[in-house]
């Protein structure tokens, strides 16, 4: 089970899921437009809510369609609060509208970690079922816990939790510094790493990504950072360079 993972074992993933809990999104308005130029400018997976997958196939073209089962409390205004995230869609779901794979979130530090990694297991062990991969995204919120969400050992932890849960490809945070993501990528499953708040320090952005490969990550999953950009193509084209040594 491969996706979204391209031929050399690597992924540019594009989050498009924004919209499902958050309003506006500057550069999402038309959906498909944007799938197809991110598809165009290199992207191996899309991870994106069920009405996405459903209404828009064709956009999809060449890349892995991810669908997100998890659902949470909708904020307008670009406010991203610490939310409960709750299972809406099934893997089954996920076959029906033709996903290449399945997402769920886990935040770990938070108040209802635990229903979130008990989602996190029955989705696995669901898609190995239903022979999905299923890509868990965990990461550390700031909490007692966890003090310091990008702490190597935080996101060692997160990615260790997510191998041992079942994930087929863990998303996570990317750590201070980007180096220490060999810590987490010595688990045996492939790690890529999510895009955060947008930056416009984009030299800065690039270069994390260039030291987190040569540490051993698999790829990236970037939203904000991608089509809140100015040069949305560009920046999953760069990204592609980047990731897979082009």
């Amino acid at each position: 089970m491969s996706a979204p993972l391209a031929a050399d074992g690597r992924a540019v993933v594009v989050a498009v899921d924004h919209p499902l809990y958050s309003w506006p999104c500057a550069g999402l308005e038309d959906r498909a437009s944007t799938i197809r130029a991110v598809v165009g400018a290199g992207a191996d997976g899309i991870i994106a809510p069920y009405g996405t997958v459903r209404d828009v196939p064709d956009a999809f073209g060449d890349a892995a369609p991810i669908l997100k089962l998890d659902v949470t409390t909708v904020t307008v205004g670009g406010d991203y609060p610490l939310t409960e995230y709750v299972a809406a869609y099934t893997v089954d779901d996920a076959r029906r509208v033709g996903a290449a794979a399945v997402l769920t979130l886990v935040q770990l530090g938070a108040e209802f970690e635990l229903d979130a990694l008990r989602t996190a297991g029955q989705v696995a062990a669901a898609s190995d079922r239903a022979g999905l991969p299923y890509v868990c995204e965990i990461m550390p919120v700031q909490s007692a816990r966890f003090p310091d969400p990008y702490d190597p050992v935080a996101i060692a932890a997160a990615t260790r939790t997510a191998v041992e849960l079942g994930a087929h490809v863990v998303k996570t945070s990317m750590p201070t510094p980007p180096d220490a993501v060999a810590d987490a990528a010595a688990f045996g499953v492939p790690v890529i790493i999510a895009g955060g708040e947008l930056t416009s320090d984009r030299d800065s952005l690039f270069g994390a990504v260039d030291v987190a490969m040569r540490s051993g990550a698999s790829g990236v999953a970037f939203g904000r950072n991608v089509w809140g950009s100015a040069d949305t193509a560009g920046t999953v084209s760069e990204l592609a360079r980047i990731v897979h040594a082009r």
